[in-house]
Order: structure tokens, then C-alpha cells, then sequence
């Protein structure tokens, strides 16, 4: 059983989530693309195997789908041996939660990611986002526990998705979604893997974003803003789109790529 948590009980939330700067940021680019591709390699698998089933055939659509199936799994044969570590993910999930809200909404932290100035939508996304690492934490759980199981083995062929994601996270990612990327006006946009890390700017902290492949973090903002907020760091980022929507990006670079535009900042892409 302590195999199927060791991951976790090892992960520490405090260095984790603690603000880096740039170049700290940009010094974790190589482990973040290994294990980005990784994932994203491994999920083919799995949008191969259940494309009639899902409503969108994405990658993002197939990441929940070998969480799923342990679950159904565990529910239909929970033994002890499962239960025993839930505490320890409880635990971990916990502090998660504590430390990055007290980041976000501490009034003695100066340079805290400030929430004072955000609408309700933007509070809760950042609610959703944090709850979203707990989730991907149960799902790794999940499939360490039972993947050895004979019964379902077979549907775990390249080991578990979310071994990935926590390694991610490990490296102090808030955030870890598939997105629609296009860079340079590029058509049409490709989902990768992006994650947003707390980072140090200018005596400021906010969420630097890393795309799967960079060998640089190429964007911030602050968190609970939609995605139409990316402030470029370096000139070579400047036409970048990143939107959850494969529609939403094509129609930023149709538009011509007007970030700035009233229309486009008028939309909250939360997602």
C-alpha cells in the first residue's frame, strides 16, 4: 500500500507552491516537458480506445477517462486496503488548499496573488482550480491502488496518467489543462499540455505559463483571469494564443489576433 501514495507522501505543498522567479521557472522547463509529453503520449491511448464515447475526441476529454474507470472499479470491490490510504490523500489534498489559498488571500503577504480585485467568477475559478488538484490527486491514488489488479490491468498499458500530473505539480503547477495553442497566427491550433506556475515578476506574483514544448515560460497573468489576459514575456511570444477552445483560438487569429482588442477582452476565458 505505500507504494500506492509514496508519490504524494514525499510531495511537500510548501516548496512546491513557494513563488520562483523567471528564471527559476525556466530552469524546470526540460523535467516539465518530459513529463508533458509523457502524459499526452499515454492518453493517445486512451482517445484511440474510447473516441465513439466521448463528446469532444480530445485529449482533455480522455484525460478523465482512466480516472474513471478505477473509480468504478473501487466502488464495485472497495476493500480495506484501498481505504487505508485515503487519509494520506485527504491530508495532502488539504494542505494544497491551505497553502495556496493563504498565498492567494493572505492580508500580510505582500506580495500575495491579490483576489481582492476579482469578480465572483474569478474567485470561484481559482476555487475550481485548486479543487481540480485534488481531484487529479484521487485519480492517481485511484489507479496506483488497483492498475495491478488482473481485472483491469489491461486498461493501464502505459502505467498511470496521473503519475505524470503529480510530477507536474510537484514542480509548482496550479494549474495543468490541455489547451488550444497557436503561435504566430497558426492554423490550425494544437492542445497541448499547459501549466501555470506561481511566479515572482517584478516584486509581483502571478501565474507563469509554461507550454508543452518550450524551452522557456512564455506568458503570465493573474490567476483568475481567462487565458485573453497573457501578457507575453519575451518578443518571440507576442502571437501566442492559448484558449481551452479549439473555435476560440481560430477565431483570435481570424480576427487577426487583436488581443487587445475591446471585443476580445470583454470575454472572460476562464477555461
Amino acid at each position: 500500500m505505500l507504494l500506492s501514495y509514496s508519490k504524494l507522501s514525499s510531495f511537500d505543498p510548501k516548496v512546491s507552491y513557494s513563488a520562483r522567479t523567471l528564471d527559476e521557472l525556466n530552469s524546470l522547463c526540460d523535467v516539465l516537458n518530459i513529463s508533458k509529453s509523457k502524459l499526452s503520449d499515454t492518453l493517445q491511448y486512451y482517445l484511440q480506445k474510447y473516441r465513439e464515447l466521448l463528446d469532444i475526441p480530445r485529449l482533455c476529454r480522455a484525460l478523465a477517462i482512466p480516472g474513471e474507470l478505477a473509480e468504478h472499479f473501487v466502488e464495485a470491490d472497495k476493500t480495506k486496503q484501498y481505504t487505508d490510504g485515503l487519509d494520506v490523500v485527504k491530508h495532502f489534498t488539504n494542505q494544497i488548499a491551505n497553502i495556496l489559498q493563504r498565498q492567494i488571500y493572505s492580508e500580510n503577504n505582500n506580495n500575495q496573488l491579490i483576489a481582492s480585485n476579482l469578480n465572483s467568477n474569478q474567485k470561484e475559478a481559482i476555487l475550481t482550480d485548486i479543487n481540480e488538484l485534488a481531484v487529479y490527486s484521487k485519480m492517481y491514488y485511484d489507479i496506483e491502488t488497483i492498475r495491478s489488479d488482473t481485472l483491469i490491468s489491461d486498461e493501464y498499458p502505459y502505467g498511470n496518467p496521473f503519475d505524470h500530473i503529480i510530477d507536474i505539480m510537484n514542480h509548482g503547477a496550479t494549474i495543468v489543462r490541455f489547451k488550444y495553442v497557436s503561435r504566430n497566427k497558426s492554423l490550425p491550433p494544437e492542445e497541448k499540455v499547459v501549466s501555470y506556475h506561481i511566479m515572482n515578476l517584478n516584486g509581483k506574483d502571478v501565474l507563469g505559463a509554461h507550454v508543452q514544448g518550450d524551452q522557456k515560460f512564455s506568458m503570465y497573468k493573474q490567476w483568475g483571469h481567462g487565458d485573453e489576459r497573457l501578457v507575453p514575456i519575451y518578443q518571440e511570444y507576442e502571437n501566442t494564443v492559448i484558449r481551452w477552445g479549439k473555435q476560440d483560438v481560430v477565431d483570435v487569429v481570424l480576427e487577426g489576433n487583436k488581443t487587445n482588442n475591446d471585443d476580445c477582452t470583454k470575454k472572460e476565458f476562464l477555461y
